[in-house]
């Protein structure tokens, strides 16, 4: 009969040789499931990206005109006076577009009094699809001789 240390020795090696292996097939499952997840995360992507190309081949197609309209000198209120003061342009577009365009205003030219601070904004008002009103304002003691306002509207 064999005592207990020898089969204990015998089985040892055993043993070792297993928990390698399962600690191996521990690491495998974990690196596993790692690719898993980030493989998952890869395909989520590229559904959110074929999604969102889908919809840009979708859209109808994007039409813009741009312009400026002007205050020439000494044909308006805004260079004399106090208060709020504004002028308001018509401007046109080119062609009507299907829907209401998303318009951009910006600033381009300004004389003003060099007596008085300068006190200007300009926005785009009564948006149409064949058009828009262009508003030119300054206020408290602000003098505006000329301005100039250029647009561009997207639909």
């Amino acid at each position: 009969m064999k005592t207990p240390a020898y089969i204990f020795l015998c089985v040892l090696p055993v043993i070792a040789a297993s928990a390698a292996t399962d600690s191996n097939a521990e690491v495998f499952t974990t690196a596993s499931i790692s690719l898993e997840t980030q493989l998952a995360d890869v395909q989520g992507e590229l559904h959110d990206m074929k999604t969102q190309l889908r919809q840009l081949q979708e859209r109808s197609v994007l039409a813009c005109d741009s312009g400026s309209v002007e205050i020439p000198a000494g044909t308006s209120n805004l260079n004399s006076g106090s208060g709020l003061r504004y002028m308001e342009i018509p401007a046109y577009f080119a062609r009507s577009f299907s829907s209401t365009p998303t318009v951009t205003v910006g600033l381009t030219h300004l004389d003003h009094n060099p007596g008085t601070n300068t006190r200007i904004d300009v926005a785009a008002v009564s948006v149409r699809t064949n058009g828009m009103t262009i508003r030119i304002e300054t206020w408290a003691t602000s003098h505006v001789v000329k301005a100039r306002a250029s647009w561009m509207a997207c639909a």
